[in-house]
């Protein structure tokens, strides 16, 4: 008995640090059936994902392909969630964009090298914040302000990709109407022939979304491919003057490491400082409402403080493996759970898929328009935009609509980074502005009898659940005003605080001074609890007395030498 009940606890231990000996029991032959078809079907679908997001990132191609594997396997391993599939993410992409192309060129060894730096700062902050169990941060961050941040990058995206789509060159970077009155300007430049390619790269991947079970985006690509072979085939790559991908050079282990010398990392310190902590709680943001969202459908429960570390020491390695910022992937992950996937086994296997298809298939890729990229990043950004819900968050004539455009706006014209610490800061005082009206009911008459104690004379009552805290103050003293107009001659007033969870020193503040007025006056000022707990914790210090009532209630009243 007692060896099985050490063998459990060194279990319960390793699972802790360890979290997938939680899922590794599952592993069966149907299970594991399941996993390899999932795992092949994530590999193939996140192949033009990849390389469109790297770019979007101002990375080469390959590190999007990078980033597409060896995160996923560090959150497989670490993360909480079964069904969550990790990856390049198109909202940290552009972000990542807007916060390093001022200190260098994308694309360059220098940009690079910052970039795998953010990440690395990133993985840290992320990691910090499992390890200090702040998961419960991301429950308070506000549904609008994500809905707004993901419509704002998916028109930035699709803005920014107008240009290679026409065959034209801008410069990137540049605020949303300066990237439209340049294009504008250019629209005599537009090369038809890749304005064509993309064109049919679009309508054959909504076509294939809309008609068909096939993978859109992979569609697209295929058709994409075809008709740029065919259009080189009969005109001649000369004559057309579409840019291409280009040569992919991928390695099977391509180290790297954070640049934090003073050359390099002072002339950008305090861009990325900021960067990596708007980056990481935007990431987080989105890894954890994709959790959430899996686990409603999945009926498993996630840690989503360990899904934090998983995301952390992903974004670590991630560091030392050249990648850029990952985080959870909403279309993957969905595409995940609804191709039967049964543990966290998928995103080892479709990252090793991804990587042995890419190992043989470079040369192909080589040949890619970059319209077709443009191509697939509108459907992206257009994928991003969920027209139904933007209707109905403006339908609303409260402050949700308020906080929708602006967080919307400030993502458009102030970019990404300030559209996020907008958002938090909205979401946070939204969530103060709310709770900080607790819900007080004025009862008087009969409906206030039931809650008179023992020895007391009738009286007025007010109902009184939630939590108060300073922020309630305002309200608490309104209600008592109006409570004042409504006494008609009665001595007592009851606060019946039978479901109130917590009272601050603010709001106990101004009880105790209503209870003095009162006393002045003949009047008394009573507490109804159903149980002696808040009372111990915040009334006994100020003096109040506790009286056993009716039904297990309690009455607390100032004692007479205190007033």
């Amino acid at each position: 008995m007692i060896k099985q009940t050490t063998t459990k606890l060194a279990h319960s231990w390793l699972a802790h640090w360890l979290p997938f000996l939680h899922w590794l029991p599952l592993l069966n032959r149907q299970s594991l059936a399941a996993d390899v078809t999932a795992g092949l079907v994530a590999g193939i679908l996140i192949i033009p994902q990849a390389i469109a997001l790297a770019t979007l990132s101002g990375m080469p191609p390959e590190y999007g392909f990078y980033t597409a594997i060896f995160p996923v396997i560090v959150v497989s391993l670490f993360g909480s969630s079964w069904h969550v599939l990790s990856g390049p993410n198109t909202a940290v992409a552009i972000l990542t964009t807007s916060i390093l192309q001022i200190y260098a060129s994308p694309f360059t060894p220098d940009y690079i090298a910052y970039v795998i730096t953010l990440t690395f700062m990133v993985g840290v902050l992320q990691l910090g914040f499992g390890l200090l169990r702040l998961g419960v941060v991301f429950n308070y961050f506000s549904y609008t302000v994500m809905v707004a941040l993901i419509t704002g990058v998916g028109i930035i995206i699709m803005v920014q990709s107008i240009s290679p789509f026409l065959g034209l060159m801008v410069n990137i970077g540049e605020p949303l109407e300066d990237t439209l009155y340049q294009l504008a300007y250019s629209i005599q430049l537009i090369n038809p022939y890749a304005a064509g390619i993309g064109l049919i790269t679009v309508v054959s991947g909504f076509l294939a979304k809309k008609y068909t079970r096939f993978p859109p985006l992979i569609a697209a690509v295929v058709i994409g491919m075809l008709a740029s072979f065919i259009l080189e085939l009969f005109i001649g790559s000369a004559s057309t003057k579409m840019d291409k991908l280009g040569f992919i050079s991928f390695s099977a282990l391509p180290l790297s490491v954070p640049d934090f010398s003073p050359e390099t990392f002072a002339i950008a310190q305090q861009g990325m400082i900021v960067g990596a902590i708007s980056i990481a709680f935007l990431a987080l943001m989105q890894s954890a409402i994709i959790a959430r969202s899996m686990a409603v459908s999945s009926g498993q429960h996630v840690n989503m403080n360990q899904e934090i570390v998983g995301h952390g020491l992903s974004n670590i390695a991630g560091g030392f493996l050249s990648c850029f910022v990952s985080c959870g992937s909403f279309n993957r992950s969905a595409a995940n759970l609804e191709s039967g996937a049964v543990t966290p086994l998928v995103g080892i296997i479709s990252a090793f898929v991804l990587g042995f298809l890419v190992y043989f298939a470079s040369d192909i890729l080589a040949f890619m328009p970059m319209a077709l990229m443009a191509g697939v990043l509108i459907l992206v950004g257009w994928g991003l935009i969920d027209g139904a819900e933007v209707k109905k968050l403006l339908s609303m004539k409260t402050e949700t609509r308020v906080i929708f455009l602006l967080t919307l706006g400030t993502t458009l014209y102030g970019g990404v980074q300030n559209g996020v610490f907008l958002g938090l800061f909205l979401s946070v005082v939204s969530y103060l502005r709310n709770v900080s009206k607790p819900e007080i009911q004025v009862l008087t008459g009969e409906r206030a009898e039931q809650y008179y104690p023992l020895d007391f004379e009738e009286g007025n009552v007010l109902l009184i659940s939630g939590s108060l805290f300073f922020g309630s103050v305002p309200a608490l003293e309104n209600a008592l005003m109006e409570m004042e107009e409504l006494d008609e001659g009665k001595e007592h007033l009851y606060l019946s605080m039978r479901s109130l969870q917590n009272i601050d020193q603010a709001s106990l503040k101004v009880f105790i001074q209503e209870a003095h007025k009162r006393a002045e006056h003949g009047k008394r000022l009573v507490m109804l609890l159903e149980s002696d707990k808040l009372y111990q914790r915040s009334l006994k210090q100020h003096g109040y007395v506790l009286t056993p009532g009716r039904g297990g209630v309690f009455s607390a009243t100032l004692a007479e030498e205190n007033l």
